[in-house]
């Protein structure tokens, strides 16, 4: 009786400890429950025949047999520059955040679930010309070999429902379609200047919950506030600009500056970095940004975009779902 008791006290703590972590302001606007930002399901593939292309078959055993070998080709989408795809016409892509030289990946993880290692299966051939042979290697990862073109490894995204769609790109401003040459795709209007959010007399910074997450920073509208993995909080660095900064607003101080509302940040955390649409606010650091596609206030669609995307917390941190 006395170790039933001891249980349940312990599963009482741990529910107390997990809704601190989560809440303390409230709940807030749309969010969590409207289907939005519900977690990427794991690898699902198109519904086409490159599903099957990249699996293999099973011996007589019930075991893996050796993946096919990989064809690549060039392709010709409208909108677009010439692009790498694979033999059946699906999307290939490249992760600003890996290195070419040496060849590395640094998606891993629930990361390789939206963006899909390219296998090398056997070997890679090129369909119809267009591409270096040369260029083209592969690397090791947990899933098996990894084809690269001129060291970047290669990915498809999950997203890509249909053949020819190109849905990744761009994404984060850190994910891009790949060209034969294996640099970044071009599309109509990538290279266009970023517009200027527009700028209110005094930017003001608060703290907010919505159901599911662990408090966050927003405007004093509600609008989410986020962090990007691939800047610098030491020395404060922004590294989203053109077209990132389209999707990703950076979040300016007005011409009175900024404040902050009620209690969760501090306002020594806060402070500025100069970029060509003016002055960014800074959380111990970190560089904020707005998502452009969260229209309704307390919305955090942009939440985990390229794993890399994340609403920030009053203390800098990634504010991440509860468990």
């Amino acid at each position: 009786m006395r170790k039933r008791i001891l249980l349940s006290t312990v599963g009482a703590i741990s529910a107390v400890a997990t809704l601190a972590a989560c809440g303390g302001y409230g709940s807030y606007g749309q969010g969590a429950g409207d289907g939005q930002d519900a977690e990427p399901a794991a690898n699902a593939a198109p519904a086409n025949d490159e599903a099957t292309e990249d699996k293999g078959q099973e011996d007589l055993n019930g075991k893996p047999a050796v993946k096919p070998a990989k064809v690549l080709k060039v392709t010709k989408l409208d909108g677009f520059s010439p692009i790498v795809t694979s033999a059946t016409g699906r999307t290939v892509y490249r992760f600003d955040n890996d290195s070419p030289n040496p060849s590395q990946s640094t998606c891993t993880g629930a990361c390789t679930k939206t963006w899909e290692p390219v296998p090398a299966g056997t070997g890679i051939s090129v369909r119809g010309g267009g591409i270096d042979i040369k260029k083209l290697g592969s690397i090791e990862g947990p899933q098996g070999k990894q084809v690269t073109l001129k060291g970047w490894p290669l990915y498809y995204n999950k997203n890509d429902i249909k053949l020819g769609e190109t849905s990744g790109h761009g994404t984060g401003g850190v994910w891009f379609a790949v060209n034969p040459n294996g640099g970044k795709a071009k599309k109509a209007g990538d290279d266009a200047p970023p517009s200027v959010p527009a700028q209110k007399d005094v930017q003001t910074l608060t703290v907010k919950t919505v159901d599911g997450f662990m408090s966050f920073v927003t405007s004093g509208t509600g609008r989410v506030m986020y962090r990007f993995d691939a800047d610098s909080p030491n020395p404060p660095t922004s590294t989203c600009f053109d077209g990132c900064a389209k999707t990703w607003e950076p979040v300016l101080a007005g011409p009175k500056g900024f404040k902050v509302i009620g209690q969760g940040i501090k306002q020594s955390d806060i402070g500025t970095i100069e970029r060509p649409e003016g002055t960014q606010l800074t959380l111990k650091g970190w560089p904020l940004y707005y998502f452009h596609k969260d229209k309704l206030l307390g919305e955090v669609s942009g939440y985990g975009t390229g794993n890399v995307w994340f609403p920030i917390a009053p203390n800098g941190k990634k504010a991440l779902r509860c468990a």
